[in-house]
């Protein structure tokens, strides 16, 4: 679809509330169901309010935290190129946005091609997807148009398949190695949902997807655990906003600590949040030194990704790697 250029000018962000009427209170209850397994967790979802993704948005900045750089290195060489493979007049959606200073240089090139499309930011809080879309400047953009989507990945999904998008051809983004959050099965399901979402479209669609293939334990536990304390205050965060969504001050943020762990076995970092000391929260004992569990952040080689790619209905295009990190820049098509 040809559109024609718009002039920049000053206007406000535009973000669209995508998300279901029960959020906060589905939300509550898988934090209080979550909190009663056996063993005892934490919903990563309760990481990405708006103080976490400022919080992660300070980590990418530690120079421990080698993802965010080798993915702008490679968006640095290979924007242009990506920006040829995306069809005019496209929708463009990227799931879990948080800091837009990466996706900016593929807007920019898309810009410089002369190529109108859509760009979607998919993100959780409304404020951050105003402060980080304004910080690259939409209205300087003549043939890209930027938007904010208000939702959290099923919302996104939902909206994919509206009718009036249909005939639209879609580019699905995962920066970041998000999808490393998950197991190769649960990463390969989560892709799967978004290429039959593309599927129903009857235009073109493609996946530009970011991932981590470093294995060397070291390095990964640094990232993870840096010295300046990003992620522990990332991590900690959940406290305050599991209080907030269970409406009390169920947790003290002194009472608990974060450890971080490489399980090799499984190729994986580890977060928890540990107790010092015992804990009653909804009438759950929580055990001094025993870790509720948060988030993994699993590392995917080449023949992982193989895997992956299959397993979720993806073909692979292309793919871009740094050395010595071994992290990845896929282009799949469905």
């Amino acid at each position: 679809m040809q559109t024609p250029p718009h002039s920049p000018g000053k206007s406000d962000v535009d973000i669209i509330d995508i998300r279901s009427s029960t959020h906060d209170i589905s939300l509550q209850k898988e934090l209080q169901a979550s909190l009663s397994a056996e063993p005892p967790k934490f919903p990563s979802l309760l990481l990405w309010d708006e103080k976490g993704l400022q919080s992660f948005e300070a980590i990418t900045y530690s120079p421990e935290y080698y993802l965010t750089n080798c993915e702008i290195e490679l968006l640095k060489q290979h924007s242009a190129e990506l920006a040829l493979q995306i069809a005019p007049g496209s929708v463009v959606v990227e799931l879990g946005s948080g800091c837009l200073r990466k996706i900016k240089l593929l807007l920019d090139a898309l810009e410089a091609q002369h190529k109108p499309v859509d760009y979607y930011a998919l993100d959780l809080s409304h404020s951050e997807l105003e402060r980080t879309l304004t910080d690259i400047s939409p209205s300087s953009f003549s043939y890209v148009r930027c938007h904010g989507l208000l939702g959290t990945y099923d919302d996104g999904l939902s909206w994919l398949q509206d009718p009036s998008l249909l005939d639209r051809p879609k580019c699905i983004l995962s920066l970041g190695s998000t999808i490393g959050s998950s197991s190769i099965s649960g990463a390969a399901n989560f892709l799967s949902n978004f290429v039959e979402a593309v599927k129903c479209s009857t235009s073109q669609g493609m996946f530009i997807v970011g991932v981590d293939g470093c294995k060397d334990g070291d390095k990964v536990w640094h990232a993870y655990n840096d010295d300046k304390g990003c992620n522990y205050r990332f991590i900690s965060n959940i406290l305050q906003n599991a209080n907030r969504c269970l409406e009390y001050d169920a947790f003290n943020p002194e009472e608990w600590t974060v450890r971080g762990q490489w399980n090799k076995e499984k190729s994986r970092h580890d977060q928890f949040l540990v107790p010092v000391r015992d804990v009653v929260v909804d009438g759950v004992k929580l055990k001094k030194g025993e870790g509720l569990f948060v988030v993994s952040s699993h590392k995917f080689d080449e023949d992982d990704q193989e895997k992956l790619w299959e397993d979720a209905g993806l073909q692979l295009q292309s793919c871009w790697r740094t050395e010595p990190h071994k992290y990845s820049l896929s282009v799949l098509s469905v």
